[in-house]
């Protein structure tokens, strides 16, 4: 299946090759983390506040600095236009918490949306789900948390995790699920 990697400023301490039918895109400042790692873009989206200059031979949309949506969101939505319908979101967590909030808000919105999304920075992905079940597969030692976002979470179960759970419910304002591992 062909994915949409939207590449933001943080660093992300794995690169991807990605395929011929992949479009890449570079959030702002994700364009030099995209060079660093010598990965193609294909598109820059932004107001272009984290870049000391405008790159060259690369299709840009440039936004202004005060607008509604995160240059990540942007990024989504024109995946989206293009017919993308699965995200690989990078680059977008582990700086500013604020803006790691917003990518968090990103996921549920693109879940909501009816599209598929994860959020990786290297060791850690982040994913929404909602009354679907997923299947993880790890290394003996690795951490796994499950929290409710948006709203409680009823039926939730863990199998095959250190600490197993059946049929309960996950409440926002108690974090139940965390530090769990393989």
């Amino acid at each position: 299946m062909k994915k949409c990697y939207i590449v933001g400023a943080g660093d992300f301490n794995n690169s991807f090759t990605p395929r011929d039918d992949d479009f890449v895109i570079a959030a702002d400042g994700g364009y030099d983390s995209l060079k660093k790692h010598n990965i193609r873009c294909d598109l820059l989206i932004g107001d272009l506040d984290s870049l000391d200059y405008v790159p060259k031979k690369i299709e840009i949309q440039r936004h202004p600095v005060e607008k509604n949506e995160t240059d990540m969101h942007l990024c989504y939505l024109e995946g989206k236009r293009r017919g993308y319908t699965d995200f690989v979101l990078l680059g977008g967590s582990g700086g500013r918490s604020d803006h790691t909030f917003a990518n968090y808000a990103l996921l549920s919105y693109i879940k909501s949306d009816g599209n598929k999304a994860v959020l990786s920075d290297g060791a850690v992905q982040t994913q929404i789900i909602k009354n679907e079940e997923i299947v993880l597969s790890s290394a003996e030692g690795n951490h796994l948390s499950v929290f409710a976002y948006g709203g409680n979470a009823y039926g939730v179960s863990i199998t095959g995790a250190k600490y197993e759970a059946s049929n309960i419910t996950l409440k926002t304002d108690f974090p139940l699920g965390v530090s769990n591992s393989f």
